[in-house]
């Protein structure tokens, strides 16, 4: 071996030592069948003698041999070998490179693990070598990255990392669910509150404030009562808050007027008393000094008058006594029937609650017997007095509705 072969083959030798250090993370990344071929062979490799003189030569002769290869093969591709490399044609160029140095090492014999990664790697890279394109590199990295993705380690931490995502964007559906629930009872709870201080606010201001103060009293039904006298008594709740108008104070206040028999209170907001009256109805005169009093069917006086009015018969006989039942008999017959049948009775009297008498203004006597059925029977009467017309009539007994009798 010359000296100017040694000087040759030892900056081969310092140019190959880094690129094949990129080789070896590029096979650590490989799958296990790469990398275990590359620990086999670390393993069964000799110790590292210095290679004997006369093998130099043929080093440095193929080291210079196969790098002219790839430049020229470059050349032939238009790229020029001055220009600088992409990382496709540097992993493919250290490829080769790393290629012929190992060829430079001793090998075990055809069947060892370190020819078959470089057989390999010959396969993968080859096409870029002799094309000049990227594609053998791309085999390298690409499973390199198929590794990578076979690692269980990295699939169970993607596992995880995906079932952590998921479980937050769970509990961000589930927070956003109850949330809107909870929104939607207070907004249902808000206006069910808001109701009731609403209602609350209002039976305040019309108990406590004279915002719903009676202004106006209203009387309807007053014909025969002095309707000043009535309003004068009511005068006291004028500006009394509605609610506040108790019904024992409207009695008392319409308590000395025996013309109404009942009445009825309406309360109608904002400012409205409205009394509603319905006053007694004298049905019977009895004698009293030298005049009449008018009772009506329940024995109350409502007045007195020189004469019996019309529609107001004179009472005689058991009717005298307003405690008789006869009294009560005769009275509720006389309240019962139309007006227009009592403005023609004149007189009425009876012994008992069951012989009831009535005397028509023509003279008529007619015959009621009890109180009993007493809208029937003056439906009868009237008939009866319309059927007969000029005839002359001096007694009908309408006792009995079925059979009524006239001579």
């Amino acid at each position: 071996m010359t000296a100017d072969g040694a000087a040759a083959s030892e900056p081969a030798q310092q140019r190959a030592a880094p690129r094949r250090s990129v080789l070896d993370r590029l096979r650590s990344g490989l799958p296990g069948e790469r990398s275990g071929s590359a620990a086999a062979r670390a393993e069964a490799a000799p110790p590292a003698t210095a290679p004997p003189a006369t093998a130099a030569p043929e080093a440095a002769e193929a080291a210079t041999v196969d790098l002219s290869a790839v430049r020229a093969s470059r050349a032939g591709a238009g790229v020029d070998p001055a220009t600088p490399r992409g990382d496709e044609d540097l992993l493919a160029t250290e490829a080769y490179d790393d290629l012929d140095i190992e060829a430079h090492e001793p090998a075990p014999g055809s069947g060892s693990p370190d020819g078959a990664s470089a057989g390999e790697l010959l396969d993968s890279t080859g096409g870029a070598a002799a094309g000049g394109s990227g594609s053998g590199s791309g085999s390298v990295l690409a499973q390199w990255r198929a590794g990578r993705e076979a690692d269980p380690v990295r699939a169970a931490e993607r596992r995880v990392r995906a079932a952590e995502r998921q479980r937050k964007a769970q509990l961000r559906r589930e927070r956003q669910r109850f949330t809107v629930a909870a929104r939607r009872r207070r907004r249902i709870w808000l206006v069910v509150l808001s109701a009731v201080g609403g209602l609350a606010l209002f039976v305040a201001a019309g108990v406590f404030t004279p915002l719903m103060a009676v202004r106006e009293i209203q009387l309807v039904g007053a014909t025969t009562v002095p309707e000043d006298e009535v309003r004068a008594a009511l005068a006291r709740f004028d500006g009394v808050p509605l609610a506040l108008v108790d019904d024992a104070d409207v009695h008392r206040a319409l308590e000395p007027f025996p013309l109404i028999q009942r009445y009825a209170v309406e309360r109608i907001p904002p400012h409205t008393l409205t009394i509603r009256i319905e006053e007694r109805v004298p049905v019977v005169s009895l004698p009293e000094g030298d005049g009449v009093a008018l009772y009506d069917a329940a024995g109350v006086l409502l007045g007195t008058a020189e004469q019996a009015p019309a529609g107001v018969p004179l009472g005689s006989g058991a009717l005298t006594d307003r405690a008789s039942q006869a009294y009560r008999s005769a009275t509720r017959a006389l309240r019962d029937m139309p007006a227009e049948l009592r403005a023609q009775i004149t007189a009425v009297t009876a012994s008992s609650g069951q012989d009831v008498t009535f005397t028509l203004a023509s003279g008529i006597e007619v015959m009621w017997g009890d109180a009993e059925q007493s809208r029937r029977k003056a439906a009868v009467l009237s008939t009866m007095l319309a059927s007969l017309g000029d005839r002359e009539v001096t007694h009908i007994d309408v006792s009995s509705t079925e059979a009524p009798v006239f001579r």
